[in-house]
């Protein structure tokens, strides 16, 4: 086949839908970029910035769509090794920036690895799970996979971006999810998880409602946990308690159950406990004051929660059609802090109205949809695991940060994909898209 023909009937097989969805955001958030930014005193390079950004990953995704993606499940080992040492490389020649040693500086630009490494997580574990798909019921299956994500997590972990290694977790149980593993250990994975996170959410709520909390009670223990002393330790004893009565109660009832589970459920809590501990005494202050807006947004108004309130005013007094561009009282007149960052969602709610959430809201309901349709028709297992893993990473950013903007989600530092300015997140963020548009054009196996 020539190559002319070649590049023809790969074209005439792209995702015209996904990629008209993928432009409309892009257009989308550039306007709303353009008007958020239009009041800061750097709007001139942030304008330049965003547009050698923008085509930098157009360039990307097209590249992207003409070859065959299978080459990353043949260079897996590469790909994780280069994201493996780029995040060291970051850790030690990268620059800080609001407490985060997390941008490699790259011919006068600022570049963030984690966006990148997060992607290549979804490639790695896409081939380690196809591999695995005669042991995919294996409890050791998903423990490998975690194994495969913990170091480049702990590594964004040392920067500290705990926005984006929160991310990995609803991203490695959908893979798992998707590739068949067992229900059961999902959900000891994600009680892992929801724990881990819920100690320093509790924990929070605690220290700011109940400060003078009477010793014995709720609260006080809950405080208590903080120091590792005698509360974690009666807290783990009941965790395995509760096992033991679990345990003998299905043995009365003669219900059939796997006996190892009554350990390993407290065992995977108690250490999902610990985890949480460790988290919460390392959180910086202005990581607790996000956790305080979220819990007791009234407790601070013109402090912790200050960001969530004003970004809650701007979308309540956009109405149904907005203010108009460059018209936001609460964007250009400067109230709503990060307006261009992390919450332009705001920002469009303000100016653009319901009708324009609404419009970025079908857009990224498309796209899954479209990556989902891709998943289904991908040609190899390892296609349709990458689609998994991609789905499952947009969809819990999006309604991270847009859950956040109305106040349901915790603040963090994570931009909305397509939407918010960042170079290094939409040039990542369409070159995965360009990775689920290969998948979708060679759904049948033509070159």
């Amino acid at each position: 086949m020539s190559p002319m023909r070649a590049h023809s009937g790969l074209a005439g097989r792209v995702d015209w839908t996904f990629v008209a969805a993928v432009a409309g955001l892009v257009i989308v958030g550039t306007l709303a970029m353009l008007s958020a930014a239009s009041t800061t005193i750097y709007y001139s390079a942030i304008l330049q910035k965003h547009f050698i950004a923008l085509t930098l990953g157009i360039v990307l995704f097209t590249l992207t769509v003409a070859f065959n993606y299978q080459v990353f499940q043949d260079q897996s080992k590469v790909l994780y090794g280069f994201a493996f040492l780029v995040l060291i490389a970051v850790l030690i020649f990268g620059t800080t920036s609001r407490g985060h040693r997390a941008w490699l500086r790259l011919a006068g630009f600022s570049f963030q690895p984690a966006e990148l490494c997060r992607v290549m997580v979804v490639l790695v574990l896409a081939d380690f799970l196809d591999k695995r798909t005669r042991r995919i019921n294996d409890f050791s299956t998903v423990l490998m996979a975690l194994a495969v994500a913990a170091p480049i997590m702990f590594l964004i972990l040392k920067q500290p971006d705990y926005s984006t290694a929160v991310t990995f977790l609803p991203m490695i149980t959908g893979m798992l999810f998707c590739a068949g593993a067992d229900i059961l250990h999902l959900f000891l994975v994600f009680g892992y998880g929801a724990m881990a996170l819920s100690v320093p959410l509790v924990y929070t709520l605690c220290q700011v409602r109940y400060p003078g909390a009477l010793p014995g009670s709720l609260p006080a223990l809950v405080l208590a946990t903080a120091k590792m002393g005698w509360a974690t330790l009666i807290i783990i004893l009941v965790l395995f308690a509760f096992g033991v009565l679990a345990w003998r109660l299905t043995t009365w009832l003669r219900v059939q159950a796997k006996p190892h589970l009554f350990l390993a459920v407290p065992l995977i809590l108690s250490g999902a406990l610990l985890t949480g501990i460790v988290l919460n005494r390392q959180l910086k202050g202005y990581q607790r004051n996000r956790f305080v807006a979220f819990v007791a947004p009234r407790s601070d108004v013109q402090g912790a929660a200050y960001n969530v309130i004003q970004s809650k005013v701007a979308l309540g007094s956009g109405g149904l059609w907005g203010k108009g561009l460059f018209s936001g009282t609460q964007s250009q007149l400067g109230f709503l802090p990060e307006r261009h960052t992390d919450f332009i969602f705001a920002n469009v709610g303000e100016e653009l109205g319901f009708i324009g959430t609404s419009i970025i809201l079908g857009l990224y309901m498309i796209i899954l949809w479209r990556i989902v349709t891709a998943a289904r028709l991908a040609r190899d297992r390892y296609g349709y695991l990458v689609c998994a893993g991609l789905a499952s990473m947009f969809a819990f950013v999006m309604a991270l940060n847009i859950g956040m903007c109305v106040g349901l989600m915790p603040v963090a530092g994570i931009p909305l994909p397509l939407i918010s300015y960042g170079g290094s997140s939409l040039v990542i963020n369409l070159w995965s898209l360009g990775i689920i548009a290969n998948i979708y054009a060679r759904r049948y196996a033509l070159l």
